[in-house]
């Protein structure tokens, strides 16, 4: 292309105001980089972005989010999340199949915003509806969740590591805030 630059992510852009920056449209960003979620982009990621005629309608709806766990005060990932709250049930032998990030990427970024919640990790034997953690997993092979207190327990809910079920919940796991163990 042409008119292509380079982009490196900082922490608060979205691919909206990333676009708006370089002249260019939200969809094309996604496309030219071959973003799987353009709600998901990385702190540090880098980006092929141009100018496009095409100016994008679609950023009013979407937010930054910039908060940083308090036991996780390392880079954080650049969100443009809508709201909306995708609890799909698919296969318990393909739970990891939607995940958006590896585990040591997560540990490492320490915070993830996916669909409107904040998500932190925990390490954890006992869970409190009686699940025994298998390496970071129930016995149906499903991350095992800890959300707020009124999300039931069984829950399928998607985590940035694939899908997962609610088995636990903390003091601190309130509002938008859900944790998800380790595998």
């Amino acid at each position: 292309m042409a008119n292509a630059d380079t982009y490196t992510v900082k922490s608060g852009d979205t691919v909206a105001n990333i676009a708006d920056k370089f002249n260019d449209t939200v969809s094309g960003i996604t496309q030219r980089n071959h973003l799987s979620d353009a709600d998901m982009i990385l702190v540090g990621q880098k980006l092929t972005v141009g100018k496009d005629a095409n100016k994008s309608t679609n950023k009013n709806h979407m937010k930054t989010s910039s908060a940083v766990h308090n036991e996780h005060q390392s880079a954080i990932i650049a969100d443009t999340t809508s709201s909306s709250d995708s609890s799909s049930s698919t296969s318990s032998s393909d739970a990891t199949s939607s995940a958006i990030i590896s585990p040591a990427d997560f540990q490492s970024q320490g915070v993830v915003y996916q669909n409107g919640k904040k998500w932190t990790y925990y390490t954890g034997a006992a869970f409190a509806d009686g699940t025994t953690n298998h390496g970071g997993y129930d016995a149906d092979g499903y991350l095992i969740v800890a959300a707020p207190s009124d999300v039931p327990f069984g829950t399928h809910v998607q985590t940035p590591l694939g899908e997962g079920v609610v088995h636990d919940r903390g003091t601190a796991i309130v509002g938008n805030h859900y944790d998800v163990v380790m595998p």
